[in-house]
């Protein structure tokens, strides 16, 4: 579909990719959702009950919506309610998988095997199959058969020490960032392969897992370590302060002499000439020090006045927002980064939308978060089973 007022194709660089989703939480889920954006034709096959994340969010449980954590990973698919465990449900999905030019999974290192789903079962029956798995800790190995869990790949990982001393606690991100970046390499490695199958003809088998992820995550910080043997802490460059209204972060980073500019924004004597804050590794060394000669500055003004000073000098700083700030601002209107997507129950909400742009083909909603099995007849029809296949799969209890 060619949008001619400006000339871009609303269906999605990615039309015509037929993507099987079989998994559930965010690694696989987003993925999917990322897959959709961009144009492909996801098909969420979900077990009866739903996926995990329809049942995390209590508040959505209370008022009887749907999960806010499903509605944020399940736009452009369409559901389809298949138990697994049952043999004319395994039927069915490898009629699709016949069809199909990806399928994604998340399940621990075996499942999909002994449901006889594996990579070498699937690909033997279609060569052109890119076969995607997300893991927890790695297909083999002394963990393989751990459940992987974003907060656990952030421990183990060593996320959860970064930037901080022996005697501190180890501290978790709030947002699931491995989780995140899992799906974002997951993707990565799928649209890799379908760019190779062009040549080859051929599919393969794709994988990530949230501990290799984490470790990836912190490259920076693993290169200080193997090469020079010295811990890398970005947060001690930066301070938070407090403003008459609010929080401002000041980093100190990428200046010379980052104190004296801070000293000159705020109108205070340049501490900076002493000798024990002559540098900037010395700044750095002694922010605590720093913080306190400038506290009473930075609670004396309003944010925006801070803002204002410290960009007049030069300085990295930003208000610390709370996330209703930060998706009304102004700048993410500009960047198109909130989308409208309807919410069974909700009306039209804004949704984190994909933070990737493509001027001809851009991605953008087709299809909303829907209810469990919701295309489930749909789905089976457009890959070619009879209604009277698709009623003999219901009473076999295909679809739970």
């Amino acid at each position: 579909m060619i949008d001619e007022a400006n000339g871009s194709d609303s269906a999605g660089a990615l039309r015509g990719l037929v993507v099987l989703e079989v998994g559930m939480v965010m690694q696989v889920p987003l993925a999917g959702q990322v897959l959709g954006d961009l144009g492909a034709d996801v098909i969420k096959i979900e077990r009866p009950q739903g996926d995990i994340t329809r049942g995390l969010d209590f508040e959505a449980t209370r008022v009887g919506g749907m999960s806010a954590y499903y509605a944020a990973m399940g736009r452009n698919k369409r559901t389809l309610a298949l138990d697994l465990k049952n043999a004319a449900a395994l039927e069915i999905l490898l009629s699709l998988v016949d069809r199909a030019d990806v399928l994604m999974h998340n399940f621990r290192p075996g499942v999909m095997e002994r449901l006889g789903l594996g990579y070498r079962e699937l690909s033997a029956r279609n060569p052109r199959l890119i076969y995607a798995a997300g893991f927890g800790f790695g297909e083999a190995g002394p963990l393989a058969d751990r459940p992987g869990q974003d907060m656990l790949a952030q421990a183990f990982s060593g996320l959860a020490r970064g930037g901080l001393q022996k005697h501190q606690p180890p501290q978790l991100t709030n947002s699931p960032i491995v989780d995140y970046g899992a799906a974002m390499s997951l993707v990565q490695g799928i649209l890799a392969a379908v760019i190779e199958r062009q040549k080859s003809g051929l599919g393969q088998m794709v994988s990530t897992s949230l501990f290799d992820v984490s470790l990836a995550m912190q490259l920076c910080e693993i290169a200080s370590e193997s090469i020079y043997g010295v811990k890398t802490n970005w947060i001690r460059q930066a301070m938070l302060a407090r403003t008459a209204d609010g929080w401002v972060a000041v980093v100190m980073l990428f200046r010379d002499n980052p104190l004296g500019l801070l000293c000159q924004a705020l109108n205070l004597p340049d501490i900076s000439t002493r000798p024990e804050l002559a540098t900037r590794e010395k700044q750095i060394e002694n922010l605590a020090t720093i913080q306190r000669h400038c506290e009473p500055a930075f609670a004396a003004l309003a944010t925006a006045e801070v803002l204002e000073r410290l960009a007049a000098v030069d300085l990295l700083c930003s208000a610390v927002n709370e996330i209703p700030e930060a998706i009304s601002h102004p700048q993410a209107n500009q960047n198109g980064i909130m989308w409208q997507v309807e919410v069974p129950g909700r009306g039209r909400v804004p949704l984190a939308g994909l933070p990737v742009r493509l001027s001809r083909t851009p991605p953008g909603v087709r299809i909303q978060p829907a209810s469990i099995g919701a295309a489930t007849d749909e789905v089976l029809s457009s890959f070619g089973l009879s209604e009277q296949a698709i009623q003999e799969a219901r009473s076999r209890k295909a679809f739970g």
